[in-house]
């Protein structure tokens, strides 16, 4: 049976306790993640946000998610900047807003909520290795004016947003009925993802408009997001003492074998009088 360490036991009721105080929904790393936001229509996943005002060193404000179904082509207002709407796989109409498939969309128009950003944030990192990252961007609008968004993170509670891999998009095609989505994928590997790894505090990654002027471009959709990652291999206490107990035995065996040693050469030496 696995036994739980009292100070890991300290360790998790801290972190619960601090989690609670704060208001977070900062996520554990797991071995294997996927996120499709089919179920937007209930609540925002654990683990995301949906910001205004964003800047270089902060999230911003959070925006107040709403759970309703958005069509592709609607216009923004100060409830739907952010929105729950068709997902990748859908055909697109100016008007679709049903479907099970979901995604999380995101159209500004004005200035606080084109400088928003979406994010997803890990409690920490530390003794994890990530394999790989993917997602699926696509615009859900058939008009409209486009602007960079970065693939960023941050490292701790405070302090600059760093581009991620390079990894960003300037142009995403426009859809024209009856036809799929024109969805871009984007896939990262364990070199580009090197900075997130083995962190001891919070990690944020967060899909960021560039944008320095205007107010409003072509509705950004983000859809199946995943992620793979390696845990630190920690003995458990029964290995720890498994290990300690064939140590005691090899020193023991060493012992005999010494003693043993010891009193054949005196045996010898007694018979040959040296």
């Amino acid at each position: 049976m696995s036994l739980i360490r009292p100070t890991y036991c300290f360790t998790l009721a801290l972190i619960t306790l601090t989690l609670a105080a704060a208001g977070r929904a900062d996520v554990a790393v797991t071995s294997g993640y996927t996120e499709n936001f089919n179920n937007l229509g209930t609540a925002l996943p654990d683990g995301w946000g949906v910001w205004t005002d964003s800047t270089t060193t902060g999230n911003g404000t959070p925006f107040t998610w709403s759970t309703a179904n958005v069509a592709n082509d609607a216009a923004a207002s100060a409830t739907s900047y952010f929105r729950n709407l068709p997902g990748a796989s859908q055909s697109w109409s100016a008007g679709l807003s049903s479907g099970s498939d979901r995604a999380l969309g995101w159209r500004a128009s004005n200035v606080a909520s084109r400088d928003g950003s979406i994010t997803f944030t890990w409690t920490n990192t530390a003794g994890w290795t990530f394999s790989t990252l993917s997602f699926d961007l696509f615009t859900s609008n058939d008009t409209g004016a486009t602007a960079t968004v970065n693939l960023e993170y941050q490292k701790g509670a405070t302090g600059t947003f760093s581009q991620l891999a390079g990894t960003s998009y300037t142009t995403l095609a426009n859809p024209t009925a009856p036809a799929l989505l024109s969805v871009t994928h984007f896939s990262l590997t364990a070199t580009d993802l090197n900075p997130l790894n083995d962190q001891s505090g919070l990690v944020t990654l967060r899909l960021n408009n560039m944008a320095t002027t205007g107010s409003s471009w072509a509705t950004l959709s983000l859809d199946n997001f995943n992620y793979t990652a390696t845990a630190t291999t920690i003995p458990e206490p029964a290995s720890c003492a498994g290990l300690g107990g064939a140590s005691v035995l090899a020193l023991a065996l060493g012992r005999r074998l010494r003693r043993k040693a010891v009193k054949t050469k005196a045996y010898r030496q007694a018979l040959t009088g040296d």
